[in-house]
């Protein structure tokens, strides 16, 4: 029970929450306790010279009503306080939770309408009610409050590249306050991603945030909630009408970039994360693609996810894409359905290069016509703001290229791992014969100069630090193709830059394996 103090010449108000059930008692003000009903004579009635009636207070109910509309809660309010007058309930639907915001929540308590003037909802006391402009989320402690701020302002745009509404940073940490599991998940990935940072800059934070610099986010922390989110997720698993909840699309997703940041594209990830992106993704697929919104940027978010390992792990992407079919059209649009209409071709690449049934070779020169297509149609948007070309005779191996929008930068270095795609399969390559040894020479430089590029993108546009997540999945992928030290070199040190100046992304193992590739532990 917690207490809000207000003037002696109005009620005291106490309010109460358990559950899905918030209590607001009303009273004459008597002393400190409000369960103390009795004398002495409360200073409002003694100023207004009444008789001070010892009454109960009165009760506000948030109930489920089954007349209400989806997604609404239905208060109810009783008066216990008046003495004449009707005393029956009154119900009222307001939004829940899950679909308020903080500030919605704040006006539909206030006792002022939008008009400015007086709510009836306190009836003869509507005049002299402060309803307390703090509400707080139930059971949220500085190291909860810590992580979720986190998220908001240092990995919500890792999943807003490619929206422009922002729905991870303006409707998902929302949402999180009605959704344990989708809290768990936000709480897990910032834990995994703060605990990287170097002390110094955990402290840096904390102090912003005014919060103690004892705070313990460790291993433990990280385990913690994850563990909590898998139990939340598997206890839904039943729930016949959980595959459809956008709000747990969005827990497995950023529960996948979870898995991301623990084993980056190098082993396979959880079955739970995988398996979970898989299903929620494939069920809600027709939905989010014809319904703009909420899940159709989560959506796509899981889609680029599913990009990327499938890429990583040189394998066709696990969902049906005829359901994308009606997406990939030319008609103008948006630059963010753009990257997204790429996306569907890279997805398409994916499954012609490691598809268990080889494909023919018109399927090969239709993902030809796709890509160029795509190029000509393209908004004029899409073209870099800067570029200055690689100096190989200066030092300097990758192209300064510049972007002014995220969705620009996924654009442009998914585009290079299109033409990866395209290089390393295209159907032109003898495989035998005098001019086998020619032509893989030919593949092999041009393979190199699109890793370079999709560097080249990364480093001059440090502002989106997602790019560096593609960068490392091009070194990973054609590492084994650069021979020249020189060039190994410059390769290694992007990677060690990446841990060691972003502190975000784990290169380790990447760097352990194109070590022994290139022989430099001989």
């Amino acid at each position: 029970m917690s207490a809000f103090e207000l003037p002696d010449q109005a009620p005291r108000l106490f309010a109460q929450e358990r559950h899905n059930e918030v209590i607001i008692f009303l009273g004459c003000r008597r002393d400190e306790s409000p369960g103390n009903y009795g004398n002495p004579k409360c200073a409002r009635c003694e100023q207004s010279g009444i008789e001070c009636i010892r009454t109960a207070p009165r009760k506000f109910r948030h109930t489920v009503s089954g007349a209400s509309p989806a997604g609404y809660r239905t208060l109810q309010y009783v008066d216990e306080t008046s003495k004449f007058g009707d005393t029956s309930p009154t119900e009222m639907s307001f939004p829940s939770p899950k679909t308020l915001d903080s500030s919605a929540h704040a006006q539909s308590l206030s006792p002022l309408n939008s008009d400015g003037g007086t709510s009836t909802l306190f009836g003869a006391f509507s005049s002299h009610l402060l309803v307390p402009p703090h509400l707080p989320w139930p059971q949220t402690g500085p190291k909860d409050a810590c992580l979720l701020r986190y998220f908001v302002e240092y990995l919500a745009r890792w999943f807003d590249l490619c929206d422009p509404e922002r729905h991870f940073v303006k409707a998902i940490p929302q949402l999180a306050r009605g959704s344990e599991p989708l809290r768990h998940a936000i709480l897990a990935v910032s834990a995994r991603h703060f605990s990287t940072l170097p002390k110094e800059k955990q402290g840096r934070i904390l102090e912003e945030y005014g919060l103690q610099q004892d705070l313990a986010i460790n291993e433990e922390t990280v385990i913690y909630y994850h563990n909590k989110c898998i139990t939340d997720l598997r206890a839904l698993a039943s729930e016949p009408e959980a595959l459809m909840d956008e709000i747990l699309l969005a827990t497995v997703v950023i529960l996948r970039f979870y898995e991301e940041l623990d084993s980056p594209f190098i082993d396979l990830p959880t079955e739970t994360a995988i398996h979970g992106l898989h299903v929620f993704v494939e069920a809600q697929a027709k939905l989010a693609l014809s319904t703009p919104g909420l899940r159709q940027a989560v959506f796509w978010v899981g889609f680029r996810q599913e990009f990327h390992v499938a890429f990583s792990q040189q394998r066709p992407i696990r969902l049906p894409l005829s359901i994308t079919t009606p997406y990939l059209i030319w008609d103008p649009a948006a630059d963010h359905i753009w990257t997204n209409r790429l996306l569907i071709i890279c997805a398409y690449a994916l499954q012609y290069c490691y598809d268990d049934q080889p494909a023919a070779p018109d399927r090969y020169y239709e993902l030809i016509d796709l890509h160029n297509r795509w190029l000509q149609c393209r908004p004029p948007s899409f073209s870099p703001v800067y570029y200055e070309p690689a100096d190989h005779d200066r030092g300097d191996l990758f192209p300064r290229i510049w972007y002014l929008d995220d969705c620009h930068i996924v654009a442009s270095q998914s585009l290079g791992l299109l033409n990866i795609l395209l290089t390393a399969y295209s159907p032109h390559i003898p495989r035998v014969g005098p001019l086998c040894r020619q032509s893989m020479d030919i593949m092999n430089a041009k393979l190199r100069s699109t890793v370079f590029e999709i560097c080249g993108i990364a480093l001059s546009n440090r502002q989106s630090p997602p790019a560096f997540t593609t960068l490392c999945i091009a070194i990973n992928i054609c590492g084994d193709r650069f021979t020249d030290l020189r060039e190994q070199q410059a390769l290694m040190e992007v990677l060690v830059s990446t841990t060691r100046e972003t502190n975000y992304w784990p290169t380790t193992v990447s760097q352990t394996r194109l070590k022994e590739v290139w022989g430099w532990h001989a």
